[in-house]
């Protein structure tokens, strides 16, 4: 039965690649589409009134705080004149405060994003500089985006600072590395170590640790290839899909990670059971095996924090929607989220096999693993419960 499942599990991922490859020659024959085309079209002259808007969830990141220093610090330095006179307005706006609905759903807003809305003329304009989220760890580059954009709409002249980010690089490419950037971002990052060590605690069996990390990718794929479908074929809106997930992630993440850590330390107990349904989930968490590492990346991939929702949303998306790329794209994504715990599971898997004489030592070493597991799951779950209970003070 155990077999079987496994066996299916692999079988449905690579009939979902299978069936998503047709959209991957019109992504590569599409991909000069990426361009962005959504500039503010109001003339300098006829501007009144410039608002620069910062929005961001309650669950925030060190890359969402980041990019809002850098637009206050650009509004108040480079543009302070602008400022005093009232023509350039910065706002910090709360995604989740009903005050701020009917902004978040004229501009679309997925997550943590920055806008510039221009009004004059009768008319009323607005762009997404998508490009800090590539160049937040950059101060100089992320700063010069933003001012290149606000010189633009404010005095002419052409910029690029709200273009598509990694427009012209062929497009599986793009959806490749903007799965790598979120693998080791922040909040991702603490995740995929937690996913590292959950899959690499049977170091004394090769097969099982490299295959446990490969259906944890698939998992990841199969996840953002279902959200794919949602968003591309279906036509769900990405912005409310986008909140959804992020709202869930502060939620329920941190308590679940806890949660299972603690059943794997044989730490949590139901003393009016009589530990009897302690015994029987650590026994299903046991007999799952790979299996769980496969539910491990769909529950991970779907724990949208800020930073990996707009990099999904707001750029994958875009440019699976301007390419013709289809659900290949967020498969691929998905691939390059999970790749780098492939990597080290599988160095760490071949590292052990050249101690093979040593089984003892090797035994020891798994044990330790799987301890290890259970303490990084309880460490990332605080992490998010730290955030979460943070972001509501």
């Amino acid at each position: 039965m155990l077999k079987s499942t496994r066996f299916a599990l692999l079988i449905a991922c690579i009939l979902l690649l299978a069936l998503s490859f047709p959209g991957l020659a019109r992504a590569v024959d599409d991909q000069q589409k990426t361009q962005r085309t959504s500039d503010i079209s109001i003339p300098p002259k006829d501007i009144e009134k410039v608002e620069v808007l910062y929005f961001h969830p309650r669950f925030r990141c060190v890359s969402c705080n980041e990019v809002e220093i850098f637009a206050k610090e650009v509004t108040s330095d480079e543009f302070a004149k602008e400022m005093r006179d009232g023509k350039v307005v910065f706002k910090s706006l709360e995604i989740d405060d009903p005050k701020n609905k009917k902004l978040v759903d004229e501009l679309g807003v997925t997550g943590s994003s920055l806008y510039i809305v221009a009004s004059g003329d009768g008319k009323r304009e607005h762009a997404e500089i998508k490009s800090v989220w590539l160049n937040w760890t950059n101060p100089k580059k992320c700063k010069n985006s933003i001012e290149s954009e606000l010189n633009s709409v404010l005095h002419g002249g052409k910029s690029n600072a709200g273009e598509l980010p990694l427009a012209g690089v062929p497009v599986v490419l793009a959806a490749f590395l903007l799965g790598l950037l979120t693998a080791i971002s922040p909040c991702p990052l603490a995740t995929n170590i937690a996913a590292l060590s959950y899959v690499s605690k049977k170091l004394d069996n090769r097969k099982y640790t490299i295959l446990a990390s490969v259906l944890y990718t698939a998992g990841r794929m199969l996840a953002y290839t279902a959200i794919g479908v949602l968003l591309i074929l279906i036509g769900l809106s990405a912005s409310r899909v986008s909140l959804f997930f992020q709202d869930y992630a502060d939620k329920i993440l941190g308590p679940l990670l806890i949660f299972f850590g603690l059943i794997m330390l044989d730490i949590l107990k139901f003393s009016v059971f009589k530990g009897r349904i302690t015994a029987a989930i650590q026994g299903r968490i046991g007999d799952w095996g790979l299996v769980s590492s496969f539910l491990l990346g769909i529950l991970f991939a779907l724990a949208f924090c800020p930073y990996s929702a707009i990099l999904f949303f707001g750029m994958l998306i875009p440019i699976a929607l301007d390419s013709g790329g289809g659900v290949v794209l967020p498969a691929i994504y998905g691939l390059g989220t999970g790749l780098p715990v492939m990597i080290f599971a599988i160095a760490l898997s071949l590292g052990v096999s050249e101690m093979g004489k040593h089984m003892a030592r090797i035994q020891k070493f798994e044990k330790f693993f799987r301890w290890l597991a259970g303490v990084v799951f309880i460490g990332v779950g605080i992490d998010y419960l730290v955030v979460l209970i943070k972001s509501l003070f």
